[in-house]
């Protein structure tokens, strides 16, 4: 069993101070990491006070961002050692509102999950539904190519390490309700993928998140799915109250399972 992971996009919201206030309200409130595991994805002038103050706590600390260098004449970007070094867990690379507002391509994405690997951070690869033809074994399958040309400068060791985000264009930043059987459609396409380019036990093994106008009112329909395995959730996050709320229903689906496991 995948263990979920429920993470939150902060995005350009919220200051040090609100982040802080918002980790002293869900203290003593989250659910069994055993369970469920929780972050949250905050800009970067929030994440080292959010280590330190999320220490005991069943939320890991999510960058947005990093670069592709360890360090170097780079000014205003954000080195992955540095992210290491202050105890961020995670890092999202190549979210859609990074591609469409910032430009960056496969080729740059590749070079910052490589470089996140390097330095012991798990990174959040996001992908949209872009699909190409492709055939293995005498069948055609629907491959998604944005996510495939990334992983294709990593191990195979490797690929094991990273989390995936899938996030389709209709429903990211838009408002637009979110369909749990479209939502684990792509999903399930993005695991035969894996599976056809590495093994299905790496596919089996490999976390698969959907991103899209996720709510309190339908992550338990998304969360239902067999290939979905966590959710990243942008503005219903804000509010902590919202978030606790997600994170502990998804609990409670999971926590039967996790018990039997034990």
């Amino acid at each position: 069993m995948r263990k979920p992971f429920i993470a939150a996009n902060w995005k350009m919201h919220k200051t040090v101070d609100d982040a802080l206030k918002f980790v002293e309200a869900v203290s003593g409130r989250l659910p069994d990491p055993a369970v469920v595991t929780c972050g949250i994805a905050a800009h970067f002038l929030a994440l080292y006070p959010m280590v330190q103050a999320a220490k005991d706590l069943n939320l890991g600390v999510i960058a947005q961002n990093a670069y592709g260098e360890f360090s170097g004449p780079y000014t205003g970007e954000v080195s992955p050692r540095a992210l290491a070094a202050a105890g961020v867990q995670y890092v999202m690379c190549g979210h859609i509102e990074r591609r469409t507002l910032f430009h960056e391509d496969n080729q740059l994405v590749a070079k910052k999950v490589a470089a996140a690997l390097q330095c012991g951070i798990t990174p959040i690869i996001c992908t949209d539904e872009t699909m190409i033809q492709q055939e293995f074994n005498g069948e055609v399958h629907y491959v998604f190519a944005q996510l495939m040309d990334v992983l294709s400068e990593i191990s195979f060791d490797q690929v094991k390490n990273v989390i995936i985000s899938y996030e389709p264009s209709w429903a990211v930043g838009v408002g637009q309700h979110a369909n749990p059987t479209l939502a684990e459609e792509g999903c399930r396409l993005i695991r035969r993928s894996i599976a056809d380019t590495y093994s299905y036990e790496v596919a089996d093994k490999i976390r698969i998140l959907y991103g899209g106008s996720v709510n309190p009112e339908n992550i338990e329909l998304i969360m239902g799915k067999r290939d979905i395995d966590g959710v990243l959730i942008g503005r219903a996050s804000l509010d902590a109250d919202n978030f606790l709320t997600m994170v502990n229903r998804v609990a409670a689906l999971y926590a039967p399972a996790a018990e039997a496991k034990k």
